[in-house]
Formats: structure tokens, sequence, C-alpha cells
């Protein structure tokens, strides 16, 4: 928590700016981290509904923009599977649905962590303001007598 006592009113002001600045920066991260998670987790239904397919069968796969291929599948047995740093490896399903789950552990973990780090800097923010309004209606009553 933010120490207010004895503290520059102006200062307390800037802190407040700087913790919302932080705070918009946060948010951009989180919406960043829900799309990894959201393409994760599109990834690991697409794994799943290949055990439904059978080998030569037809599909339609995106390509982006909400455009579309037809292509049919040989291999259901294996995916390849970014593991970072650019790389992309062929796994068997299996191990390729365990790297990303492993992934979306890990993007649940750090949206956690900056969900928290919100909320720490709101109660921050939401104390500096409270205190600035206690000051500044203490202000008023000592300007009015």
């Amino acid at each position: 928590m933010v120490d207010m006592n004895g503290q520059d009113p102006r200062v307390l002001a800037n802190q407040h700016r700087e913790f919302q600045k932080r705070a918009e920066m946060l948010q951009q991260q989180v919406g960043m981290v829900q799309m990894s998670m959201e393409d994760c987790n599109r990834a690991l239904t697409t794994i799943d509904e290949l055990g439904n397919v059978s080998k030569g069968s037809e599909m339609m796969f995106p390509i982006g923009s909400g455009s579309f291929v037809y292509a049919n599948i040989d291999h259901t047995d294996k995916a390849v599977v970014d593991i970072g740093a650019g790389l992309s490896v062929e796994r068997p399903i299996a191990d390729a649905k365990e790297i990303l789950q492993r992934r979306r552990e890990r993007l649940t973990t750090a949206l956690d962590n900056m969900n928290n780090a919100l909320l720490q800097l709101g109660q921050q923010m939401q104390a500096i303001e409270s205190f600035l309004n206690k000051l500044q209606q203490a202000q008023g009553q000592v300007g009015s007598q």
C-alpha cells in the first residue's frame, strides 16, 4: 500500500498517473495473453477433433482473415507444434497435446499474476483517490470557516 502521510498531494497525483499508466500497459498484456490462450485452446480442440478423422478425409483449414482452403488429411497421428524461439517440431499427437496443455498452464499462471498486479494497482489508486478527496474536503471546510 502507498504511505500517504506527509506526502505532497502533487506527488500523490503523479504517482496515481503512473499507476494508471502501468495498469493500462498491464491491460494490453492481459489482452495479448488472452489471445494466446484462445489460440492454444483452438489448437487443442483441433487436435482432439483429429481423433475423429480418418486418413484421407477432406477438411477445410483456416488460412487467416476468415479464409479457408480444402486439404486432405494424410497424417492424423502427428502434428507440428511451435516450441518457441521460432522453432516448430513434428510430434506425435499425444506429445503435441501435452506441449499445448503446458503452454496453456503457463499462460493461465501469467494471466493470474497480471490480474493480481492489476488488482493491487487498482487498490493503490483507490487509496490515493480517497486520501486526496479527504484532503480536498478538509481544505474546503477550512476555507469556508
